[in-house]
């Protein structure tokens, strides 16, 4: 019988306890593939899931990873013959040699990318597009503070942006990192410290139309002092660890709109609306306007060293695993 290694999260809690393990193949069913993985994107919420901090508890023992890229090694469906590239997205199962996908799932493989960049891609430029276009509405000419600007999620936000023709003032921790964030089309690049007075001197202190933020703790609070009269502000997640508490008389003083923003979720409660995002994705990829940016590959192997490198911060772009 046929065989993979996959990495395996035994019980929730640290990423050290992950396992690299063998397991036997399974048949196919009708409209489903085989797919030989070539690549798995590395996400924030990974790293949350092993540890039973996700909003998803998956059922244990379970594989780890959200996304992959890979080649159809066996098909049951002529629409998708074998040596057919595709991006498959799922809620967990992607850090694995070989995963069977529902060919209704699959997704198509943007002209020039890498399998590292086709595995890197979903995630965090449909967490961008459901983000910045489907919830924030945004519009060409609004100024928009992109908070974690060169995390996975961030960098696709500061690219989707730049594509619809947004001003963008990117906030990154370090130097390198806001360079990284201008080399990816922000107009401004700032660091933490002096958030406020920057962003006000920035925008002649009018402020931004709309805040985008991965991050929360501190600077959750600190961004809604320089948020515009009707503004919006998107919460994308919580990298700092720490989840804030909003001091709702400010939404009421400032007319702000608070969004939260879970794009997988959106999608399972909207799906007659998925295809049509990720067409315009696909479309946006294909012109060169959204490529993601890939910091490392490193061996399925070398998981739990992937995992520190984001737990660390000191990734910009993305990470993959390559089996």
């Amino acid at each position: 019988m046929a065989k993979f290694n996959a990495i395996l999260c035994n019980s929730f809690g640290s990423i050290e306890n992950l396992k690299y393990k063998s397991f036997d193949s399974l048949p196919i069913k009708d409209n489903e593939v085989r797919i030989n993985v070539k690549a798995c994107g590395i996400n924030f919420p990974d790293k949350l899931m092993i540890e039973g901090k996700y909003q998803l508890k998956p059922s244990l023992p379970f594989i780890p990873g959200m996304e992959l890229s890979g080649v159809i090694s066996e098909s049951n469906n002529k629409k998708y013959p074998t040596g057919t590239k595709v991006i498959y997205q799922m809620r967990y199962g992607a850090y694995s040699e070989e995963v069977i996908a529902n060919t209704r799932d699959l997704k198509q493989f943007p002209k020039n990318f890498s399998f590292e960049e086709a595995a890197s891609f979903s995630v965090a430029a449909q967490t961008a597009y459901v983000s910045l276009v489907e919830r924030g509405n945004i519009r060409k000419g609004e100024t928009i503070l992109i908070m974690g600007a060169t995390g996975g999620v961030g960098l696709a936000a500061v690219q989707l942006a730049k594509a619809i023709g947004a001003e963008i003032i990117a906030v990154c921790s370090t130097k390198n990192k806001q360079n990284a964030a201008i080399k990816a089309g922000a107009k401004f690049a700032i660091g933490y410290k002096n958030m406020v007075n920057n962003v006000k001197e920035i925008t002649k202190n009018e402020g931004v139309d709309i805040i985008y933020d991965p991050v929360g703790g501190e600077y959750f609070n600190n961004s809604l002092k320089v948020i515009k009269w009707g503004g919006k502000l998107l919460v994308i997640g919580f990298a700092s660890g720490t989840i804030p508490t909003l001091p709702i008389n400010i939404a009421l003083i400032k007319g702000i709109s608070i969004i939260g923003v879970r794009a997988g979720e959106y999608y399972r409660q909207f799906p007659k609306l998925k295809t049509n995002s990720m067409n315009n994705l696909l479309r946006i990829a294909n012109k060169g306007l959204i490529t993601p940016i890939i910091h490392d590959a490193l061996g399925l192997k070398e998981v739990i060293k992937a995992l520190k490198k984001i737990e660390n911060r000191e990734v910009i772009g993305r990470l993959v695993l390559k089996p």
